[in-house]
């Protein structure tokens, strides 16, 4: 089985960019995953701990951690966007 997805450039030059990113969003948003799950099962990572606008220190907080990642895994489920093999 094959399938094509055709556009009409330059009319369709947007529908076309967003197809071709697919897979980039899909990268990011396992990455953004990835990245909160380092934080809270090994306290490592760029959640762990960074310098705001003023130079200081802050601390990641689990709990908001885990809600972000809830509400991206639940934005994945909703658009039946499909798991990275």
């Amino acid at each position: 089985m094959k399938a094509t997805l055709e556009f009409q450039l330059p009319e369709e030059q947007d529908d076309h960019a967003y197809a071709l990113a697919g897979v980039d969003a899909l990268l990011t948003i396992d990455d953004l995953l990835n990245e909160i799950r380092n934080k809270l099962h090994y306290d490592s990572g760029p959640f762990k701990s960074w310098k705001d606008w003023e130079g200081k220190e802050q601390q990641g907080h689990d709990a908001t951690l885990e809600k972000v990642r809830e509400v991206l895994l639940e934005l994945k489920q909703d658009r039946r966007l499909p798991e990275l093999v």
